[in-house]
């Protein structure tokens, strides 16, 4: 599907703007993945993106993982546009991906104890929490093919600025909850680590790694948009928020009354 068509059809689906839906696109196009995992599959815009542009490649495949009680049902979006072939959805009841990362590592490891790796390109979107996306990534790179390239959204979201009013996994301290805890893992751990030579910051928000572990490190700072482009798509994710926030509110009460009510 073109990318003029799938940006069409998700626009106002959140969470991915236009402009990162583009970015994201030419990406999978460029690289031509043979194998796609995402972490946070949501309301499934970014898949959706992945998807068009696997098919417009004719290969290749999506695998993204959501928990069961993070209420989101994407699956209708990627059957009305017509891509729900290009994708797998993984939804567990699991207390994150980890688990699943952690199995998918023992699936492809040699008594030896080395990984084989699997995919070509991962998008993490999901706790935005030190503590899970710290393994996380650790367990990401072991599947991650040499060449491939990790990309993590939200880099200075926090707990206290979250518009959405995000739950906490765990009780944590006031640092933590100040802290951009996606920022930290991408510096601390992600550009730390031997097998990640390549990063690059584009316009504050998305963290890109490449797996090269023979490479120069090089880090470099980009902007895709003007100063008026960032404001823009700035208001663009508290609309988007907001609208999600309405969307849920009303859909709360609807399963409390379903709740209540006697059965048959």
């Amino acid at each position: 599907m073109e990318l003029a068509a799938v940006t069409d059809r998700v626009r106002d689906v959140p969470w991915m703007s236009p402009e990162q839906g583009a970015e994201i696109y030419r990406h999978i196009r460029e690289a031509g993945p043979d194998h796609v995992l995402e972490l946070g599959t949501a309301n499934g815009a970014s898949a959706a993106y992945m998807a068009a542009a696997l098919e417009e490649n004719g290969k290749g495949h999506v695998v993204t993982f959501d928990r069961s009680t993070a209420g989101f049902e994407p699956e209708p979006l990627l059957r009305d546009l017509g891509l729900d072939r290009w994708v797998t959805f993984i939804v567990r009841d699991d207390s994150s991906y980890n688990w699943y990362l952690k199995e998918l590592v023992e699936e492809n490891s040699d008594a030896a104890g080395n990984c084989e790796p699997i995919f070509d390109f991962c998008y993490l979107d999901g706790a935005h929490n030190w503590t899970i996306d710290g393994l996380a990534v650790v367990l990401v790179e072991k599947l991650l093919k040499p060449g491939s390239w990790l990309l993590l959204d939200d880099l200075e979201w926090s707990y206290s600025s979250s518009p959405s009013g995000a739950s906490l996994p765990f009780p944590m301290s006031k640092s933590e909850l100040r802290a951009p805890h996606v920022r930290a893992v991408f510096d601390l751990i992600v550009r730390q680590h031997p097998s990640f030579t390549q990063f690059r910051v584009q316009d504050a928000n998305w963290g890109w790694a490449a797996k090269s572990p023979n490479a120069p490190r090089r880090y470099d700072v980009t902007s895709t948009r003007s100063a008026a482009g960032l404001v823009a798509m700035a208001g663009w994710k508290l609309a988007r928020i907001a609208s999600s926030r309405v969307r849920r509110g009303k859909a709360a009460p609807d399963a409390e009354a379903k709740a209540r009510s006697p059965a048959g």
